[in-house]
């Protein structure tokens, strides 16, 4: 059922993105050009930098809904999952966030690399965005039979109970307007799909049942030949 409301919303993201692409580059094109034109001191100059500014963000979000409707077909190949985790955490510098990064076992799997990395990318954003005034995030990459799992657990606000069966779901986000598109966890959902994989969320946003958090776990198998793996209740 996922899967085919994915495909969907996937139809018209893509109809959409088509239709605004080309307006938003002609919006940026003519303001870079006033720009260049005028005084870098006048108030005008500053308009249309605004202009620029906030047409670029737009092509940005229309980037994401090409990237959600496209559906990439993974390119496959021997990657340790771990080395992407400290690839990314080479150039990660949060303040006030603590990163644990562990391992455990063998954590080369065939995978897309930069498809993953896209997945890890929007999970750790994720868990910065609900920790704004700071925490602490713990990932653990480890070998589990034939299969690969990480997990990356923040100490943010939490998800709402309400909210939890939601958060896959293309553009729902709890985030306030301007501040997410509501298509990275789909788009996560459909690589991790793509890889035969599963993807699974805990979490608690009640601070009177204990630490609040979540906790994003995701289960791949070592071998491209492998069945698709299933989700546990």
């Amino acid at each position: 059922m996922q899967s085919e409301k994915l495909a969907g919303m996937g139809q018209v993201a893509a109809s959409i993105a088509h239709e605004l692409n080309n307006p938003l580059g002609v919006i940026l094109l003519y303001a870079k050009l006033i720009e260049e034109d005028i005084d870098h001191n006048s108030e005008i100059y500053n308009d249309v930098k605004t202009i620029s500014e906030q047409a670029d963000r737009c092509k940005k979000i229309v980037s994401n809904l090409l990237n959600f409707a496209r559906k990439n077909k993974p390119l496959f190949k021997k990657t340790d999952v771990y080395s992407l985790f400290e690839n990314y955490l080479k150039v990660f510098s949060t303040p006030d966030i603590t990163v644990n990064l562990k391992k455990e076992g063998n954590t080369t799997a065939e995978i897309d690399p930069d498809q993953l990395t896209h997945v890890i990318t929007n999970m750790i954003t994720n868990a910065v965005e609900a920790m704004p005034e700071g925490g602490k995030i713990d990932i653990l990459v480890r070998e589990e039979g034939k299969n690969i799992s990480f997990s990356i657990a923040d100490s943010g606000t939490g998800i709402k109970k309400e909210n939890l069966e939601k958060i896959f779901e293309p553009f729902f986000t709890t985030k306030q307007i301007g501040k997410g598109t509501g298509l990275g966890l789909a788009v996560s959902y459909g690589i991790i799909k793509a890889h035969k994989g599963v993807i699974k969320v805990e979490s608690n946003a009640d601070p009177a049942k204990g630490p609040t958090g979540t906790k994003f776990t995701v289960i791949l198998p070592k071998n491209l030949n492998a069945e698709p793996l299933k989700n546990q209740s």
